[in-house]
């Protein structure tokens, strides 16, 4: 059943309950009491009566009522004859014995015509019958009844126009959610939300499944990404580990011939093997690294020291590159609450490209500074820098920036991502611009992670 039908279903339910509440309670209190009225009008005339003569005194009393009091008499042959009436149908309308019923109380009598009648016991076994005509309080009755009808038929027809017009927009709301719920559920992405206006429960609906397509849609690009990202990630790590396993495969072949090489090529061979081994140990661990931080595994309530760290790694900068000027400027005392193992490998990979991919004589600038919000740390060279695009990608997996940083000088192309993934793991940012010394800048801010030694 749709929605709309069941509050025109519980519109009507209520409204028919109130009119025929109020109704029936009105009508029942304005008929007792019409009949009241005619008990009171024959209860007086019953207290005025003459003990000696009460057909006299009742005729005489009747005469004197406004209302049209019928008087009559029972006498010793159970015949009921009219004193006084007003109507010849009067006496028609019930027998004698039924109004000798009436001589305890009042009581209605009558099947066309409705009478209140009450009997009064007289001398030789004669009885004085009052009876007063209320046929016109039942008709009264019976077209109030039919007025609660009307009014009734009225009031559920306003009801269910007033229920339509006040829940049709929800309703269009609502079908509105339904369509798109359905859309979604079909595969369809929404660039621009569908806002409900209003502070109705339906608005409060549409706001929440906003959010929920939101995150779903966030959630689903997100798993796209990742999906794409494992997939070039698999590619590219095999494709790593397949070249020195390649090259060592041949080595091995080469070392296992009967005519193999002298005693120098051996050595050579043997000095190429241990390189190769050592390059897929050296990826295997940046891998396992990775797969640490991404599980978190790491504590990250130690006090991190970050001015010291950073001085260290210039002091053996200025040691490794004695031609190499470094401008720094390190605020002291500057606190991280985190992994100082990881810190000191992220600074340390900082540095190490530094010294990887730039002249041993051009100049860098260090600067570690406290801010508002956080830390920042600010690394530039004057080396030959970034392309353009990489400069608005960021940082990629096993990604070599140019051709320039090869597999001999560039190492296994995770460096940049295991500096993201720590930066990352510590609710920092890491962004690429190029320096004002025209090689590349490296901007590290560590955010609401400040604590000073205590």
């Amino acid at each position: 059943m749709r929605l709309q039908v069941r509050f025109a279903l519980i519109a009507g339910v209520i409204t028919t309950v109130i009119s025929l509440s109020i109704g029936f309670f009105a009508i029942a209190t304005a008929f007792n009491s019409e009949v009241l009225r005619a008990d009171d009008v024959i209860n007086g005339v019953v207290k005025q009566l003459d003990g000696k003569d009460p057909l006299s005194s009742a005729v005489f009393l009747a005469d004197e009522s406004d209302s049209p009091l019928v008087v009559a008499l029972i006498d010793t042959s159970n015949e009921l004859i009219a004193v006084r009436s007003t109507l010849d149908e009067d006496l028609n309308a019930f027998s004698a014995n039924e109004a000798k019923t009436a001589a305890q109380e009042i009581r209605t009598l009558g099947e066309k015509n409705k009478y209140r009648v009450r009997t009064i016991s007289l001398p030789q076994s004669s009885y004085l019958v009052l009876a007063l005509p209320i046929q016109e309080i039942y008709e009264n009755r019976t077209i109030n009844f039919e007025r609660l009808g009307f009014f009734l038929i009225l009031a559920l027809l306003v009801a269910f126009g007033l229920t339509r017009i006040f829940t049709r927009p929800d309703i269009k709301k609502i079908e509105r959610l339904a369509l798109r719920a359905r859309e979604i559920a079909s595969g369809r992405t929404w660039e621009n939300e569908v806002t409900e206006r209003g502070n109705s429960e339906v608005d409060d609906l549409s706001k929440a499944l906003n959010q929920m397509v939101i995150y779903m849609q966030g959630a689903l690009d997100g798993e796209r990404r990742n999906s794409r990202k494992m997939q070039e990630f698999i590619g590219d790590a095999s494709h790593e580990l397949r070249t020195p396993l390649t090259v060592i495969k041949g080595y091995v072949e080469l070392l296992g011939r009967p005519d193999g090489l002298d005693f120098e090529g051996r050595t050579r061979a043997m000095d190429r093997l241990g390189t190769e081994i050592g390059r897929m140990e050296r990826l295997i661990a940046d891998l396992l690294f990775l797969a640490e931080i991404g599980e978190k595994s790491a504590a990250l309530d130690e006090t991190v020291n970050l001015s010291d760290i950073v001085r260290i790694q210039i002091t053996d900068l200025k040691l490794l590159d004695p031609h190499r000027v470094v401008e720094d400027s390190i605020t002291p005392d500057t606190y991280l609450t985190g992994s100082v193992a990881h810190i000191q490998q992220l600074i340390s990979n900082l540095f190490s490209n530094i010294r990887r991919h730039t002249p041993s004589d051009a100049h860098v600038y260090v600067y570690l500074t406290k801010e508002d919000s956080g830390v920042r740390v600010r690394v530039g060279d004057g080396g030959p820098g970034l392309p353009v695009e990489a400069y608005e990608r960021g940082v990629q997996q096993f990604q070599r920036f140019d051709s320039s940083r090869s597999r001999a000088s560039g190492g296994s192309g995770l460096g940049m991502s295991i500096m993201q993934a720590i930066v990352s793991e510590h609710s920092g940012e890491m962004s690429f611009k190029k320096s004002e010394l025209g090689g590349l800048e490296v901007n590290i801010f560590f955010r609401h992670s400040i604590r000073g030694r205590e």
